[in-house]
């Protein structure tokens, strides 16, 4: 496919950022256009969770818009997009990282605890409700829980044993040990509002 070349009448982004940077907000509607399909692929690339592409495409134009004053004339905006687009999935990925091991600590702790109680012959109210939040989840999702936990097994071996990508098994986990955190909490809350 030949690349569409620009028509005569269409600005220029050089033009379009000018006029955006000069307040008509209205310019901005035709950068975006014209570079919508290319940041969301490049996102895609690097993030194969379909939410975040959506997400990451929209945040990079809304800091490309909010920061279009520091947009220097003479350079090019797909490139300034994209690094934009970067500098939003690696904190993404920060923060999806840091957000993973605090739910990973949590559910260790929590499936320890009730290891603990059980074998001391009773359990503490966190873990009846870490039981019962266990009987909430499908079945699946509690033999991933014992793979990963009981049995210890990293998420490759996961992945490998389930027929599943190891990005679904981290993915999953994460949403997991997020359900049983917010569901442990609601009871408690809902314990002692009592």
């Amino acid at each position: 496919m030949m690349p569409r070349l620009q028509a005569e009448s269409e600005p220029t982004d050089a033009t379009l950022v000018t006029r955006v940077q000069k307040g008509d907000a209205a310019a901005y509607a035709p950068l975006l256009d014209r570079h919508l399909v290319n940041i969301r692929s490049f996102v895609a690339l690097k993030v194969p969770v379909a939410h975040l592409v959506d997400e990451l495409t929209h945040e990079t134009f809304v800091f490309a818009y909010q920061n279009i004053a520091r947009f220097e004339a003479g350079t090019a905006f797909r490139p300034w997009l994209r690094s934009i687009a970067w500098n939003l999935i690696r904190a993404e990925i920060q923060r999806f990282s840091r957000e993973q091991v605090n739910q990973s600590r949590f559910a260790q702790q929590w499936l320890a605890e009730l290891d603990r109680q059980t074998a001391r012959g009773h359990e503490s109210r966190e873990a009846d409700f870490l039981e019962q939040c266990m009987q909430e989840i499908p079945e699946p999702m509690v033999q991933l829980l014992h793979l990963k936990y009981r049995d210890g097994r990293a998420a490759d071996e996961i992945a490998q044993a389930l027929e599943r990508s190891v990005a679904w098994v981290r993915t999953v986990l994460f949403r997991v040990r997020q359900q049983l955190k917010t569901c442990i909490e609601q009871k408690l809350a809902r314990e002692s509002a009592c």
